[in-house]
C-alpha cells in the first residue's frame, strides 16, 4: 500500500481499523498517539505499557531478566489485545514489527501510520539512555540508532501513511494523522 490511499485490505477498510503509529524509538509515536486518541475519542494503547502491566516489571528490566525474546513474545500478545477493537489508537515498540507475525497483523488489522525522524533527532528524544535497553551499552548511541534504522529498513516498509517527525510537534503530527484519516473515512464513505 502507498501512502494516502484507501485500500480495502480483507473485509475491513483502513478507516474501520485501529490505528497503529510504528517506527524506531523516539519518532513521536506515544506523544503523537495520545493527541491522536484525544482527537479522535478514541482510546489509546501503548504496546510497551501493555507489556509491562502483563509482566510486572519495565521494559528494561524485562530485558535485562528475561531477555529480548520473552519480551519480543510478549509483545506480540499486546499487539493482538491492542488490535482487537476498533477505535483505538496504538503505540508500537520500535522493535515490535521486526516479527513477520507482528507485521501480518499489522497488515491485517490496523491503519498503519509509520513515523520517522533524523537519527540526531532521535538520539536527543531517547535520553535518558539508561531507559532504553538497546542503545543503554553502545559505545557511540547515534552509530548505533543508525545502524539499527538500516537494519530495520525493509520492516518499517509496510505502511498506509508515513510522515517525519523530526522538525514537528506531538500535537502537528496528530493533526497531520488525523487529516489522513479523515480523507480514509470519506473516501470510504463515498465508495
Amino acid at each position: 500500500m502507498t501512502a494516502a490511499t484507501l485500500e480495502e485490505t480483507g473485509d475491513k477498510a483502513l478507516a474501520d481499523r485501529p490505528i497503529a503509529l510504528i517506527g524506531f524509538m523516539g519518532v513521536g509515536k506515544t506523544s503523537a498517539g495520545r493527541n491522536l486518541a484525544h482527537a479522535l475519542a478514541y482510546g489509546f494503547l501503548d504496546t510497551d505499557r501493555l507489556v509491562e502491566q502483563a509482566v510486572g516489571m519495565s521494559v528494561a528490566r524485562i530485558f535485562r531478566t528475561q531477555g529480548e525474546l520473552e519480551f519480543r513474545r510478549q509483545e506480540t500478545l499486546a499487539l493482538r489485545e491492542a488490535l482487537s477493537k476498533p477505535r483505538r489508537v496504538v503505540s508500537t515498540g520500535g522493535g515490535l514489527p521486526l516479527l513477520e507475525e507482528n507485521r501480518r497483523a499489522l497488515r491485517e488489522g490496523a491503519a498503519v501510520v509509520l513515523l520517522t525522524a533524523a537519527p540526531e533527532v532521535i538520539l536527543q528524544r531517547v535520553r535518558p539512555l539508561k531507559r532504553r535497553p538497546l542503545l543503554a551499552q553502545a559505545p557511540d548511541p547515534l552509530q548505533r540508532i543508525k545502524d539499527m534504522l538500516q537494519e530495520r529498513m525493509d520492516i518499517y516498509r509496510e505502511y498506509d501513511f508515513a510522515l517525519d517527525t523530526s522538525e514537528l510537534h506531538p500535537r502537528k503530527v496528530a493533526e497531520l494523522i488525523l487529516g489522513w484519516y479523515r480523507t480514509q473515512q470519506g473516501a470510504q464513505s463515498h465508495g
